[in-house]
C-alpha cells in the first residue's frame, strides 16, 4: 500500500482547486469551453469582381457551441466601401458591387463584420477590375437584298459619351460611304453582292477602335413585287361613290378581299379609277412583300390616280412604318411624310373626325343637311346628300348602313389641308370649281395622273409625331389619309381621295430626284 507525504497531499488539495475553476459557469459536472465560429467560404474571400459590377449573396457561418449545443449569433455590417455597400438581407450577406466607369483597378475595399456576442470581427476583401474597351463584329453576315439586317456591336467599355461612325464599301464602290451614328447598324442594300461595313468607336477616355465585317447580299429565293403585296386595312368615309363598288350584303371581310382583288399586284393605269378613300379623314393601310429602301437622292415609291384637276380630288396625306418588331404586323410607329404645306398656315395635324350617320341613309331627294360631323368633338359641320338628274353621289360605306358598329365613323390622327378646288356657293345648285395649282410636292391625288414625279414620294421626308425628322433605312407599310375637308355640293358629293396602285420605284428601275428637305 502507498503511503502520501504531508507534500504529495498538498499538491493533490491544489490540482483540484485548478480543476474546479476550469468548469463551465452552470456547474454541472461539463468542463468543455463555449466556442465561436465567424466565417465565410474560401471561394467568397477575396471577391473578384468585374468592372460591369455584380451583386454577391453571401453565406456567412457565425455561431457558438457550448453545453447545450451549437445556435447562430447575430452580426452586423460595421463598415463597407461606397462602391460596394453591404446590407444582411435574412440570413445571408448581400454585396452590390457597382461599375467601374475608370479603366484602372479600383483600391482594395473591405467589408467589416462583427459579431454581437464575442465581438470578433470578420474582413472580407473586394477587388474590383477597371474597364478594359473593346469592340467586336462577327466576321460575316449575310441577308437578302432589300431586307433590314440590324448589325449589334459587342462593346465593352466605351461608356464615357461614346461616338460610333459606320461606313458601307459595295462592290463596285470606289470609296466607303457614311452609314451611320448610332450604336447599331440597320443595314440594306438593293443590290447583291459582298458589301465591307466598319464600325468606328471612340470615347473620352481618348480610346479609338475599328472593326470591319463583310455582309454578303443575297437574291431573294420568290423574286419582289413592283407593287402592293396585301392591302391590312380599309376604313372609309363618306364616298362620291367612285371607284369599287360594295353593297349592304358585303362585311368588312369580303369588302377587305375585293380590295385586296383589285390593288395587290396592280400596275399603274390612268383610266383605273381604283379605291375611294371617301371624305376626310378615310384612309387604307398596304405593305409591300419587302422593304421598300431609302435611297439618298432619290423619291423611294410612287402611288398612283386617275384623278385629274377637273375630278376635283381631295389631296391624301402619306404615313410610313417599318417592321422594327419583326412581327410583319402595321403595329410600330407611324411617321407622316412632310409634304410641301407641312407646318404652313392652314395646315393642321392629330384631329379626330367623327361622322354621324342619319337615320335616312338613302333619302329620295337632295339633303343639305345629311350627314353631320365633329372635329375634336368641338367644330361641327355638315356633308350635303348629292342628288342630281345624272346620278346619286353620297355614299355611307355600304356594309356600315345598317349594323351597329357603323351609326359613327371615327378616324383619329388626322392631318388637314386647305382645299385645292373651290365648292359651289350654294350647294344644291352649283357647280365645284377645279383647282388651278397642285400643291408642290408630297401628296396622293396632287398631279396630273401620267406624272410619275408628281405622284413619287420620298421616305426622307418621314418626320415623327414632334415634327423632328426621321432616318429610315426602309419602310414596309403605307398609310393613306384623306386630308381634305370639302363638300361639293349636289352635283359631285364630297371631295374624296381615289388612287389604284403604289410601286418600288427601285425595283422598277425608275430614278426620280428628290426635293431635299
Amino acid at each position: 500500500m502507498k503511503k502520501f507525504t504531508f507534500r504529495s497531499l498538498l499538491a493533490i488539495a491544489a490540482a483540484g482547486v485548478l480543476f474546479t475553476a476550469c468548469k463551465d459557469e452552470n456547474d454541472d459536472g461539463n468542463t468543455s469551453k463555449t466556442t465561436y465560429e465567424f466565417s465565410v467560404k474560401a471561394e467568397d474571400n477575396p471577391i473578384s469582381a468585374p468592372a460591369d459590377g455584380k451583386t454577391y449573396t453571401i453565406l456567412v457561418t457565425s455561431t457558438k457551441t457550448a453545453q447545450a449545443g451549437t445556435s447562430a449569433v447575430a452580426y452586423e455590417v460595421v463598415s463597407s466601401p461606397e462602391w460596394a455597400p453591404a446590407e444582411l438581407e435574412q440570413t445571408a450577406l448581400v454585396i452590390t458591387v457597382a461599375k467601374n466607369s475608370s479603366t484602372e483597378a479600383r483600391e482594395p475595399g473591405k467589408v467589416v463584420l462583427k459579431q454581437d456576442e464575442s465581438d470578433k470581427t470578420l474582413e472580407i476583401t473586394i477587388n474590383q477590375a477597371g474597364f478594359s474597351n473593346s469592340m467586336s463584329l462577327d466576321a460575316t453576315y449575310s441577308t437578302d437584298r432589300c431586307k433590314v439586317l440590324v448589325i449589334e456591336p459587342t462593346i465593352t467599355g466605351f461608356d464615357q459619351n461614346p461616338v460610333y461612325k459606320w461606313t458601307v464599301k459595295g462592290p463596285n464602290d470606289a470609296e466607303a460611304a457614311e452609314a451611320g451614328t448610332d450604336k447599331t447598324l440597320s443595314f440594306i442594300q438593293l443590290e447583291t453582292g459582298d458589301y465591307t461595313i466598319s464600325l468606328t468607336i471612340s470615347d473620352d477616355s481618348g480610346i479609338t477602335e475599328t472593326k470591319s465585317a463583310t455582309v454578303t447580299v443575297t437574291t431573294e429565293a420568290t423574286a419582289y413585287s413592283y407593287y402592293i403585296s396585301e392591302v391590312l386595312e380599309y376604313n372609309p368615309a363618306i364616298t362620291n361613290g367612285k371607284g369599287l363598288a360594295f353593297s349592304t350584303i358585303d362585311t368588312p371581310s369580303t369588302v377587305l378581299a375585293s380590295v385586296n382583288t383589285k390593288l395587290v399586284d396592280k400596275p399603274f393605269d390612268k383610266n383605273d379609277l381604283g379605291v375611294n378613300l371617301g371624305s376626310f379623314g378615310g384612309s387604307i393601310v398596304f405593305r409591300f412583300d419587302h422593304t421598300v429602301m431609302n435611297v439618298n437622292g432619290l423619291r423611294d415609291f410612287r402611288i398612283g390616280s386617275y384623278a385629274t384637276k377637273g375630278a376635283y380630288p381631295a389631296q391624301g396625306v402619306v404615313y410610313v412604318s417599318s417592321d422594327a418588331n419583326g412581327n410583319g404586323k402595321a403595329d410600330d410607329e407611324w411617321y407622316e411624310l412632310a409634304g410641301s404645306e407641312y407646318g404652313k398656315t392652314g395646315e393642321r395635324r392629330n384631329l379626330k373626325m367623327v361622322y354621324t350617320r342619319p337615320d335616312n341613309v338613302t333619302p329620295s331627294d337632295g339633303m343639305v343637311e345629311w350627314v353631320s360631323y365633329a372635329i375634336n368633338e368641338s367644330e361641327t359641320g355638315t356633308y350635303c346628300y348629292a342628288k342630281a338628274p345624272w346620278g346619286t353621289f353620297s355614299v355611307w360605306p355600304a356594309w356600315l348602313m345598317e349594323s351597329a358598329e357603323g351609326t359613327a365613323l371615327t378616324y383619329t390622327g388626322c392631318t388637314m389641308l386647305p382645299p385645292l378646288a373651290k365648292a359651289p356657293e350654294d350647294l344644291t345648285n352649283g357647280w365645284p370649281t377645279q383647282a388651278s395649282r397642285w400643291y408642290d410636292y408630297g401628296y396622293v391625288c396632287n398631279s396630273d395622273p401620267t406624272d410619275e414625279t408628281g405622284s413619287s414620294f420620298d421616305i426622307g421626308w418621314a418626320r415623327d409625331k414632334e415634327g423632328n425628322k426621321v432616318n429610315l433605312p426602309g419602310i414596309d407599310f403605307v398609310k393613306i389619309q384623306n386630308a381634305t375637308l370639302q363638300d361639293l355640293g349636289y352635283g359631285y358629293g364630297p371631295a374624296c381621295v381615289l388612287f389604284n396602285c403604289a410601286i418600288d420605284l427601285h425595283l422598277a428601275g425608275k430614278e426620280i430626284e428628290t426635293i431635299a428637305q
